[in-house]
């Protein structure tokens, strides 16, 4: 019996804690998890913190038994062996021998959009210009994920586009039942029929599209959106599904979305996750009145912080937790992602559309290798001072975007996408932009931060 064999069987006794998540067996879980992992991993450490938050009654024990409790029969089982046991412990393992093996590092994860395909026109959208053409074919994105799991990357985020609109997303669950998905969706294609699917297939985790409450939500993606949001999430947790929301932080929305009473409203519709992101000006129409303020970024920033200690909810801040992934993900850096969009470009990141290699022409392990790829990872931490709250190539670093993309010759993924290379407004916005946030997180980084946290370079994983 080989040791991922052992492994997996001794991961599987938490099937058997977790059908009662007591205060104990939850303990004991992080115990077993801890044991399996080797020493000065980064997962150990933070299994350590997790098991640490569950002995001191920390709102993360509250989140982990709601978890547990709610969750179908289909969609624990998943999560267990399709998350923890191949993609957080026996996937990374794999990586770590190929690098050993091969001299590379390889990304935690990586984005696909199959199709630019929506029902929807939301303000800024970053996929709003891309062709609405049929996008990728099955046998393409079957190849990715093959190939993905040769390399020990075992979760997926799907984005579009609406990910529902492309014809194949269900059946690609369903073969590749051995991965976890993460889709990125506008909630309004979610019927009871549709929860149903996604609660037998288990290893999907919807996170769907809000911008705050109804004025907020519709303002950006149309009328009578807000309520089929809710109608989505009710039919997610009736079904037993692990989900969450997805919200765009602008100068309208900004206060809203991290306030409590907006917190405690996703946690009672069910959202066991939330992502906030920045609107940056690329995508339908770029409007730079809308990204939030400097101040306005920095107040999420702490309000994220806040709840996060509060409340039972697992919440992601794309900009604002440089710190805890080691700045910029971008570039298939080590622990970090890139994005393949619906035309088979692969981008360095959703909001970095430029590209230089396709995956009709390439295999994963060679994009993973790309030179264009490797001068972000080389640029990276951007600045001097290795500021981790300052970690974006676009809105903290624009110099940065604009001398790789122009040495590289990348091509745009869309024509107003060079808009923020070549277009003299939207530069010197971006330019006085990352100035302004740097005044107000340089001090908080110097003062405290910078011996706490380390970039991914410096970090081990």
């Amino acid at each position: 019996m080989n040791t991922d064999t052992i492994k997996r069987r001794t991961i599987r006794r938490l099937m058997n804690l977790i059908l009662q998540p007591s205060d104990e067996n939850l303990i004991q879980m992080t115990n077993v998890i801890e044991r399996l992992i080797p020493k000065n991993d980064a997962v150990r450490n933070i299994t350590s913190s997790i098991r640490k938050a569950f002995e001191e009654n920390r709102p993360e024990l509250i989140l982990a038994k709601n978890l547990f409790s709610r969750l179908s029969k289909d969609s624990k089982d998943k999560l267990i062996d399709n998350f923890f046991i191949n993609a957080v412990i026996l996937g990374k393992q794999h990586k770590n021998k190929l690098t050993k093996k091969l001299g590379i590092y390889f990304p935690w994860f990586f984005v696909i959009s199959p199709s630019a395909k929506c029902n929807l026109h939301c303000t800024g959208c970053y996929a709003s210009e891309y062709d609405k053409n049929e996008g990728l074919s099955f046998e393409e994105v079957d190849r990715l994920l093959t190939e993905a799991k040769q390399l020990g990357i075992y979760f997926i985020t799907i984005s579009g586009g609406e990910p529902f609109f492309w014809p194949h997303l269900l059946r690609i669950f369903e073969k590749h039942n051995d991965m976890y998905f993460q889709t990125y969706t506008n909630g309004t294609l979610i019927d009871k029929d549709l929860a149903k699917k996604l609660a037998k297939l288990g290893n999907v985790v919807p996170a769907i599209s809000v911008e705050g409450f109804e004025n907020e939500t519709e303002f950006r993606r149309g009328n009578g959106v807000y309520h089929k949001v809710l109608q989505a999430m009710d039919n997610l947790k009736e079904e037993g599904v692990l989900f969450g929301f997805s919200v765009t932080a602008t100068r309208l929305n900004s206060d809203k979305i991290a306030s409590d009473e907006f917190i405690d409203f996703m946690i009672e519709k069910g959202c066991f996750i939330g992502w906030y992101f920045q609107y940056v000006p690329i995508g339908r129409k770029p409007d730079l009145s809308l990204m939030a303020t400097p101040e306005q970024r920095n107040h999420l920033r702490l309000r994220v912080n806040e709840i996060r200690n509060t409340k039972p909810i697992f919440l992601g801040d794309f900009w604002n937790d440089g710190p805890y992934v080691g700045g910029c993900l971008s570039g298939a850096r080590r622990a970090g992602y890139f994005h393949i969009n619906c035309n088979g470009d692969v981008e360095p990141c959703v909001f970095l559309q430029f590209s230089v290699d396709n995956i009709r022409n390439k295999s994963l392990l060679e994009i993973i290798q790309s030179p264009f790829f490797k001068a972000f990872q080389e640029a990276q931490p951007y600045r001097e001072n290795k500021n981790l709250l300052t970690p974006c190539a676009l809105i903290d670093n624009p110099q940065v975007l604009r001398e790789i993309v122009k040495k590289y010759n990348a091509k745009p993924s869309y024509p107003s996408v060079e808009n923020v290379i070549y277009d003299k407004e939207i530069c010197q916005f971006l330019d006085n932009y990352s100035q302004e946030y740097r005044k107000l997180a340089d001090p908080v980084w110097e003062n405290g931060l910078s011996a706490k946290y380390f970039n991914w370079k410096e970090k081990k994983y």
